[in-house]
């Protein structure tokens, strides 16, 4: 028997979902070179060699994403993001996007009059959807989404950048869902991560357009926390599954929204 799809928000708390969404934006990304490593995790690395995708496993099933960029190859990394199993593809979709896109550009589309510009930043983004500044621990600063399930946590202050990378101090952003001690799922990003993928990556966190999900696959301790509705039949005037088109960095659950930048 077919499973049945559910239309549920918010997205941050629908689940994983179909890892495909990144697994096909970098399979088909010009130039991006692919390769397995001897327990099945999935390598990309960019034509200028200066960004690598890294799956924990096989990247059809829920995993870890790590993204790191280097000045050169070879050279140290200047900068990571991880994305733990459980996060919405979504959200690392997003990401994944306009860093695939501007790298072509050194982003510069996105800075204010490109083709794709973005006049907001990831704390603007949040403040307009109504997430509310509150104190983190000492040496951070958080804001909490209206339901109170998930946070964005800025820290403040200078870190050597290499001691972020190896994992040895917090890192400079973080989306966290749930109990900052025992989130469900958490993205973090260390200085130096590219600004434009980290404000779409913030802009699909926040988002509360409904994705597509079998009811199997919302966390149970979400259900309390989400709308599910059954999608339409396709007989119906059926909405697309979320996914990233060929050729945007713009997925449809998380599109800009208006206001100017004014924080992070």
């Amino acid at each position: 028997m077919p499973t049945v799809p559910y239309l549920v928000r918010p997205l941050r708390l629908a689940g994983p979902g179909d890892q495909r969404l990144v697994t096909g934006q970098l399979a088909s990304a010009p130039g991006w070179s692919r390769a397995r490593t001897a327990d099945g995790a999935a390598l990309f690395t960019s034509p200028c060699r200066t960004t690598v995708f890294t799956s924990s496993g096989p990247p059809e099933t829920p995993s870890t994403w790590s993204v790191h960029g280097y000045t050169t190859s070879g050279s140290e990394a200047l900068w990571s993001a991880v994305f733990s199993p459980g996060t919405p593809a979504e959200i690392t979709a997003g990401f994944t996007a306009v860093l695939v896109d501007g790298l072509r550009s050194g982003h510069r589309d996105y800075l204010l009059g490109g083709p794709h510009h973005l006049d907001c930043t990831p704390g603007s983004v949040l403040a307009d959807r109504g997430w509310q500044p509150t104190p983190g621990p000492k040496g951070f600063h958080d804001q909490v989404a209206p339901d109170g399930t998930a946070r964005y946590r800025h820290r403040v202050g200078h870190q050597p950048s290499d001691e972020e990378i190896a994992g040895l101090v917090p890192p400079s952003w973080s989306m966290i869902v749930d109990d900052p001690q025992h989130p469900f799922w958490h993205a973090d990003f260390s200085i130096g991560v590219p600004f434009y993928p980290l404000v779409r990556a913030a802009l699909a966190f926040s988002s509360a357009e409904p994705v597509e999900r079998p009811l199997g696959g919302i966390p149970a301790r979400h259900l309390p926390y989400v709308t599910a509705r059954r999608a339409p039949t396709p007989a119906l005037a059926r909405p697309q599954r979320a996914r990233i088109p060929q050729g945007t960095a713009v997925p449809p659950a998380a599109l800009p929204v208006p206001g100017g930048a004014r924080r992070r």
